[in-house]
């Protein structure tokens, strides 16, 4: 599933559309988002004591959020950075928030005899949700009757990851794998071994799976991969392998049937960077100019 979100930064009268797209995330994937984090930072021209800055976020299904005063009337001095905070409504996930609109403006009218159209330049805007807390997301997920089958002449499989965008800075300590053993059992003395390669072409200490356990025909079963601080953006697939080799005679190399194989992520939890710009000024904000386009994507 693609996922659209779209924001608008507006002025007066004219709406710029902003487009943020995912990678493909379940549903559940993501936790709830109580709100969005938006900091501001004012340039070389201040917005003055009195002018006002505001935030107005519009839902799927048209449902508007109250007004939020950004500033509060208070003044941004130059060269400031001005954290607020944009609530949600209770239970939204990222994923809820397709084609939500987020209208921010400025008044700057004069407040005060002799004072002009309140100039006011951005020099940077990031927008992140706060630390968004997911369990047991699925990586990697293979099935078949059988998935692959073990022998002599076929010892390994390696399987992509795939991380979904709003989780890849997360470091968890470890990842779930679950091995589905299907018609032809995993026999006592065989090893199954589980490596993990990274995208820069290293690879984590191979993990010795069953410890020369038997895995039944017909089973499930389950261990942890340790991960070494390593960001989930970092991983880029699992090898999955078996030395089968005889050790009692007169028994030939060991079949294995691997019907499934799931790797899961243990709970996580990550702040999502929406959208980040920069310039001197990236904006001017002026009584002829009062918006400013951003397009959000995931980091």
């Amino acid at each position: 599933m693609k996922i659209y979100l779209s924001w608008l930064f507006a002025g007066i009268g004219l709406f710029p559309l902003l487009t943020l797209r995912t990678l493909p995330v379940m549903a559940d994937d993501l936790g709830s988002v109580p709100n969005l984090q938006l900091n501001i930072t004012t340039g070389g021209d201040d917005l003055r004591e009195g002018s006002v800055a505001y935030g107005e976020i519009r839902l799927l299904g048209g449902r508007t959020l109250p007004k939020i005063n950004l500033n509060s009337g208070s003044g941004w001095g130059n060269g400031s950075n001005n954290l607020v905070t944009v609530s949600l409504p209770v239970g939204i996930k990222l994923q809820d928030l397709s084609n939500a609109v987020l209208t921010i403006s400025q008044d700057g009218a004069p407040r005060r005899a002799l004072d002009g159209y309140d100039n006011w330049n951005v020099e940077a805007v990031s927008v992140t949700t706060p630390r968004i807390c997911t369990g047991g997301i699925s990586i990697a997920s293979s099935s078949t009757r059988p998935f692959v089958r073990f022998t002599g002449g076929k010892t390994f499989v390696n399987i992509p990851f795939r991380v979904p965008a709003s989780v890849s800075s997360a470091t968890p300590d470890s990842l779930g794998l679950s091995i589905a053993t299907g018609g032809d059992d995993l026999r006592e003395g065989s090893v199954a071994y589980a490596e993990i390669r990274l995208r820069d072409g290293s690879t984590l200490p191979k993990v010795n799976l069953n410890s020369g356990s038997a895995w039944g025909g017909g089973s499930s079963n389950s261990v942890s991969l340790p991960l070494a601080g390593k960001r989930l953006g970092d991983i880029a697939s699992l090898t999955l392998s078996h030395d089968g080799a005889s050790r009692r005679f007169p028994d030939g190399y060991d079949n294995w049937n691997v019907d499934a194989v799931n790797v899961k992520t243990s709970e996580v939890c990550s702040s999502v960077s929406l959208a980040s710009v920069s310039g001197r000024p990236w904006m001017r904000f002026t009584g002829g100019k009062t918006f400013k386009s951003i397009k959000l994507r995931m980091k």
